[in-house]
């Protein structure tokens, strides 16, 4: 008596088979995508980003024109005072030296978005390399470097910030790019500790791994193993990390130049970064009494620029989480 031989495997399961399974980064993609508050705020970044670079173009007026007889109006759609009403010709009104508000906060955004995302390369540069090397070397060389990092993280940031800025301001290095070169400078040197100690962790736990030992025993060199192997498997904490650390570098920018040690303004009609941010925030504070909106606007441009990567970094974390798939 003979028995039909049944078949090991049905089309269902031979077409789960040959489907070709997503990486990584795609299904990052994927999930990064169904993130509706990412999504927004990566939407809000990139209309800050088109914003900053067609300021020249979308700009009414330039931002360091003085029209007289046009200090503190109003934005255009305040009509209830007869002796200071605003007009369309400035929406968001003008400031103490009549200069148009809509055109100044166009270029401000620029210096916002240039002073988070610029000295991040020199923060990654710097903590990336150091955390690779104290990570994968271990020893005496990680216990060197951990203990630099320590005494670095160990200054207050925005007091080492000011002094540096005070101490350098009136030199060729203050004066470059209005002041912006040296806020590079200082922000970079006090920031890459949190990258570092997070790329060292990283390191530890890849390092002995199956396919890291792998290449040390066909006689990989070392640098091309942390270039080939362990580096890009350390790209999604790097990835989150300076998504959070954007808004801090932009919040920092403002409160230097509030306290005075930060960018310059310019009443070049030529200069790029006419002002900032941070200088509109002066402006309206010292004017807040007769003129409450020259602090509004740029407040909620701040605010919205820090939820949107806020917003972004988060969905970039749940997204890139193994745990998550």
């Amino acid at each position: 008596m003979t028995s039909s031989a049944r078949p090991l495997t049905n089309p269902i399961d031979l077409q789960n088979l040959n489907t070709k399974p997503r990486s990584l980064w795609s299904d990052a993609l994927r999930r990064l995508r169904r993130n509706r508050a990412a999504m927004v705020g990566l939407l809000v970044i990139v209309l800050y980003v088109i914003v900053a670079i067609a300021a020249p173009w979308l700009a009414p007026y330039n931002p360091v024109q003085q029209i007289p007889n046009n200090s503190l109006r109003p934005p255009a759609w305040v009509t209830d005072n007869p002796a200071r009403m605003g007009v369309p010709e400035h929406l968001l009104g003008t400031d103490t030296l009549g200069r148009d508000v809509l055109s100044r906060l166009m270029y401000a955004i620029r210096v916002s978005l240039i002073v988070g995302i610029v000295p991040q390369f020199a923060i990654l540069l710097i903590g990336v390399t150091i955390g690779l090397i104290s990570g994968f070397a271990g020893g005496w060389l990680d216990n060197l470097l951990m203990r630099f990092t320590e005494i670095v993280a160990a200054f207050p940031d925005l007091l080492f910030i000011i002094a540096l800025s005070t101490a350098f301001r009136e030199t060729w290095l203050g004066r470059t790019f209005n002041g912006l070169l040296l806020i590079f400078i200082a922000v970079s040197l006090v920031s890459w500790t949190g990258i570092a100690r997070l790329v060292r962790g990283q390191v530890l736990s890849l390092k002995e791994k199956e396919f890291v030992e792998a290449a040390r025993t066909i006689g990989v060199p070392t640098l091309a193993i942390l270039w080939r192997h362990i580096l890009p498997n350390t790209l999604a904490p790097i990835i989150v990390s300076t998504s959070f650390s954007i808004p801090a570098l932009i919040s920092a920018e403002a409160v230097l130049t509030i306290l005075g040690v930060g960018m310059r303004p310019s009443l070049d009609p030529d200069n790029p970064f006419p002002t900032s941010l941070g200088v509109m925030l002066t402006e309206g504070y010292n004017n807040l009494s007769s003129g409450p909106w020259l602090l509004s606007f740029p407040v909620i441009l701040i605010a919205g620029l820090m939820l949107s990567f806020t917003f972004l970094g988060d969905g970039l974390r749940d997204a890139l989480d193994p745990r998550e798939r």
